[in-house]
């Protein structure tokens, strides 16, 4: 094997490595810390509809600070936070309806969320 094949194969893997996302919560801790929050402020939860990444830089303001508030919860400071879990949850009062909730992915604290409208 050609010595610049190996080491392009060596190099890309190298990459692959420290190029991946690096992260405390997993996925399904972050189903049972939005479960349990929506829980604890008396919301009704149906199916779990979707989890995905997304970049604190991504998420629209209102998620952050609007939700929270207007629910009288305090909002958390979200100048480390770098991605987050969003996790959607079926609206157990309305089917077709959503809760969504975002969790920071290093901490595991809710750092926003919203509804449908």
């Amino acid at each position: 094997m050609n010595k610049w094949v190996l080491l392009g194969i060596v190099i890309f893997l190298l990459a692959g490595i420290f190029a991946t996302p690096k992260w405390s919560v997993e996925k399904e801790q972050a189903v049972e810390v939005g479960r349990g929050f929506f829980e604890d402020i008396g919301l009704q939860l149906g199916r779990v509809l979707s989890v995905g990444l997304v970049h604190i830089d991504e998420v629209p303001e209102g998620y952050l600070s609007y939700w929270l508030s207007a629910r009288g919860l305090d909002i958390p400071d979200t100048s480390e936070t770098e991605s987050c879990w969003l996790v959607r949850f079926e609206n157990g009062y309305l089917p077709g309806h959503w809760w969504e909730i975002l969790i920071d992915t290093n901490t595991d604290e809710v750092v926003g969320g919203m509804s449908c409208r």
